[in-house]
């Protein structure tokens, strides 16, 4: 079988600089939210909307994927959290969009979003906690399959997995509140 182990170094750092590059563009799509209520980037990025969700859900459901199924790194209960509230964001976000459904999904999703977020901000801080003080946080369970602090990603001393996690449901949760105040047309032709 060929070996794609090679390739580790190369996703890992295409992960981490792109992360870095939505934690710039939250940042900006929050400031706007917040600033303007939208006003000045909503109607440029509305055509984006669908297609950002969806391709951030099902991205973030592909490298979990790979990770674990290629590079057989076993997920902690951590990581797995953060996929029950990411895995069904990429079959629910495809379904919404074919149904033009800007009022309900957009709930969920942020609900999904908001949980996997926080799951990740906890397992990041546990990260980056020195290992003599992490024995106060019981993050993971005890049957010794993974452990939580495992840095399967360590780019630029700060971007780990549960970092790019958080990033992507911020991202996330940024795209769907611009999506609660600005549907596409198609969408608002259809109600």
């Amino acid at each position: 079988m060929l070996s794609l182990f090679f390739l580790l170094p190369i996703l890992n750092t295409f992960l981490a600089i792109t992360s870095l590059a939505l934690l710039v563009i939250t940042v900006i799509f929050t400031y706007d939210l917040i600033r303007y209520n939208g006003r000045l980037l909503g109607p440029k990025i509305s055509p984006f909307l669908w297609p950002g969700v969806i391709l951030s859900s099902l991205g973030g459901t592909l490298i979990s994927l790979i990770y674990s199924e290629i590079f057989l790194f076993v997920p902690c209960s951590l990581c797995w959290l953060q996929r029950i509230a990411l895995y069904p964001q990429a079959l629910l976000s495809i379904l919404a969009w074919r149904k033009r459904d800007t009022v309900y999904f957009p709930i969920y999703g942020i609900g999904l979003s908001v949980l996997g977020m926080l799951v990740a901000l906890y397992q990041y801080v546990y990260q980056m906690l020195p290992a003599d003080t992490r024995e106060a946080f019981a993050p993971c369970l005890v049957d010794g399959s993974a452990d939580c602090a495992d840095k399967v990603i360590d780019m630029f001393g700060f971007v780990t997995f549960p970092f790019v996690s958080a990033v992507a449901f911020a991202f996330t949760i940024t795209l769907l509140l611009y999506l609660q105040k600005y549907p596409t047309k198609q969408t608002a032709a259809a109600k």
